[in-house]
Formats: C-alpha cells, structure tokens, sequence
C-alpha cells in the first residue's frame, strides 16, 4: 500500500480484479507483433467482432419473434420491457415458448413478501416433464429423434421422442411403486446418458425433487449432497467409463450411502452389465427390473408453478457445497427463454454446452423448444440439426 488511503481491501480488488492484465492484454495488441522461438506471435490482432448476422439471421432469430410479439423492434426495448414490465414480458415468453399451464396463473409475479422472496405465475399448475417431453411425443415430432448418445466404449443409443416420453413413464411409474411422491428428493449419479434425462424427468412427472450428483465425485462428495437434501432415493449405474478407467459407480454409491441414512431405494442402471454388482437386499434394484411390469399410463403430476424441482449444489471447492432450489416454472421458463434467445440459423441451432452429466436443466433448455436435440458423446458434444454438427466441448464421462 503506497498511499494512507490505500486500504488492504482495495489494494486486493486492485491486485485480483483483473483490470490490470486486462489493461496489459490491451497494450499488448497496439504493439507490433513479435516471435516467440517458432516464429508465434504473442498475441494478434482481432477485430471487435467474430461474426455478424445477415439480414436472414436477424429475420429468423427467435429474439426477433419475441420482440415483435410485444411490439418493438429492437433489443434494448425487450431489455427494459422484461426490466420494466415483467408482467408484460413473462406471458409472451410463455406464450412464444409454448409451454403449457394445466391450470391458468393468477398474477405473473408476487412481491409482496419482499423481492427476495417474489413468487412466479401465482396459482399456476403444470408439468415439466409434459412441456419438456411427453407433448413433443404426443405431436409430429414422436418419431423424430430426441437424443442420440455414443459412449466413450463405442456404445451408442438413439431415443426418438416416443420411446424417449415411453421410458420417462416406465421409470415414473416405477419409482412410485417404491413410494418415490411428490417433493421426495431423488440423488441422480450417473454417467453422460440420456439415462440422466429419462431420471431427470421421471422425477419432474412425478413432482419429485431431483439431486443431479456429478458423476466424477467421490463418495464423501455425494453422501453430503444426498443427506443435506435428505434424499429418499438414489439412480446410479453399474459403473460406468472415464478417459479410459472403469469407475465402479455403485460401489462408490454404497460407500457415500453409508453416511445418507435417508436413502432408502437405490434403483441402478446396467450400463456396463457387470456380474458381480454389489446390491444390498431390500434397497437395492436394477433399473430394467423395476420398470419390468409397469403400464407407463401414469399421469403426470400437475403441480403448483413454485414447487421444487431441482436442488443443485455448488462444488464445495471453497467451503461446504450450497444447494440452490429451482422450481417447476421459472425453471422451464427461464431455460427454455434462454435458449431461444440465441440466433436461430437455418441450418443449424445451438444448445448449451454446459455438462449433461451434472446439469439436467441443459437438456431441459434444450427440449423445452421441440425439435432441438443434442448428439452426446464422452467428452464432447455436438449439437445438431439433422446433419449438420456444432462442436461443443464437455466434461468427459460415460
């Protein structure tokens, strides 16, 4: 601290904040250019802007839609129109989304608790899991591709919006023969798959509340998950590959539930169809056997628009990991709201390349549109549409 004003507080936000790298970076790209041994620069110029839309882009981006639905033409309007007016905003972003509200909301948002504690399409009732899969099954797109996966073994599947909507019924149904209900949370510790997703949505279908694990973490990381949420049951795979290793996935579950005395039910997918999986007598059963005898004409369960849905946690990287709460509504109206603001091209769309693997509400984004589907695979992602691919890297895991 070089001067008596200088307090140790502003010298560390100086020093950490990153204004001074930026300031050199900036520097830096005025100079000439110069060689490193090979003859690299050590930094090239770059123009302010990487690509820019046409006239066609501007015309068919989604953003443009919305923008005309409520009467303005340029960006900085719907900015302060979903600042101003949120009451004006949110119905036209339902209404562009398409999502569907079995029981119409009283109020778009309710302050009177106090901001911090507003509340979202009052008196609303709906289903994730409809909005997110089970009406795309219902319509022109059933027999179109919802999820293609190719695992780091070469293992691939492919789900079209049909069998996709079948397999949430089977493993909702499922699990509420066990006792799984309404606001029961539900641990999901399992590989990159579209096993995530069925498990995603099962839960929304039944108004439980999913606990997305990472599947890289060990048994100490997910028993504190599981027994902060107080989960009453857990998914989790066999085992499962990771850059090359066998991850003996429900051996690290037995472990973790020996400290999570919450969990009664573990449900376990055959991912690698191992022989000797551990499986404790009483709580222990296979995904495939659980969902053997079921019907799959459960009703999805119509829920308040601020029931729980998903309670994610931090990484714990600097102290005790925090659960964040995400409701039915907001969820699947700010995922989906999010995803099509980005351009719409007409031969390629785009999705989040945030990891499946630990973030079911990226393939909530990207269903809640219809027709946007992602090709996952261990360690990357494409998003796509029909054959054209997008690269997108990801966390690896299968």
């Amino acid at each position: 601290m070089n001067s008596p004003t200088a307090t140790a507080t502003s010298v560390h936000h100086f020093r950490f904040s990153g204004v001074k790298s930026r300031a050199r970076t900036t520097e830096r790209l005025k100079q000439p250019l110069r060689p490193t041994w090979y003859g690299y620069p050590y930094a090239s110029r770059v123009s302010d802007f990487i690509w820019s839309p046409t006239a066609e882009d501007v015309e068919s981006a989604n953003l443009t839609r919305l923008a005309r639905r409520l009467g303005v033409e340029h960006y900085t309007d719907l900015h302060r129109i979903s600042i101003e007016e949120p009451e004006r905003f949110w119905p036209a972003v339902i209404e562009d989304l398409g999502l569907e509200f079995s029981v119409p909301w009283e109020q778009v948002v309710d302050t009177s608790r106090g901001r911090e504690w507003a509340t979202w399409f009052t008196g609303g009732k709906l289903n994730l899991a409809w909005n997110c899969v089970h009406k795309w099954a219902a319509g022109e797109l059933a027999e179109e591709e919802a999820a293609v996966w190719q695992g780091e073994d070469g293992a691939r599947l492919s789900l079209t919006w049909r069998e996709l909507s079948d397999e949430v019924f089977r493993l909702a149904e499922g699990l509420a023969s066990i006792g799984i209900g309404e606001g029961d949370a539900v641990g999901i510790f399992l590989p990159m798959s579209p096993q995530v997703a069925i498990a995603s949505h099962a839960c929304a279908h039944l108004g439980a509340v999913q606990v997305p694990i990472f599947s890289g973490f060990a048994a100490p990381a997910i028993a504190a998950r599981l027994a902060d949420a107080k989960a009453k049951a857990l998914i989790t795979a066999d085992g499962s590959f990771r850059r090359g290793q066998l991850v003996p996935m429900k051996q690290i579950a037995d472990e973790a539930l020996e400290s999570a005395a919450t969990v009664t039910h573990t449900v376990v997918w055959r991912r690698l169809g191992l022989d000797d999986v551990p499986m404790t007598l009483g709580r222990d059963r296979f995904w495939d056997e659980l969902v053997e005898n079921t019907s799959g004409d459960l009703t999805p369960r119509q829920v308040d628009s601020e029931h729980p849905y998903l309670l994610a946690y931090t990484s714990g990287t600097t102290g005790k990991p925090k659960g964040a709460l995400h409701v039915q509504a907001r969820c699947t109206s700010r995922a989906g709201s999010s995803s099509r603001s980005r351009a719409r091209l007409p031969t390629r769309r785009t999705s989040s390349p945030a990891t499946a693997s630990i973030s079911p509400p990226t393939w909530v984004g990207s269903w809640a549109r219809g027709r946007w589907w992602a090709v996952v695979r261990a360690g990357q992602r494409w998003c796509t549409r029909k054959a054209r691919p997008i690269f997108l890297r990801t966390a690896s895991g299968s």
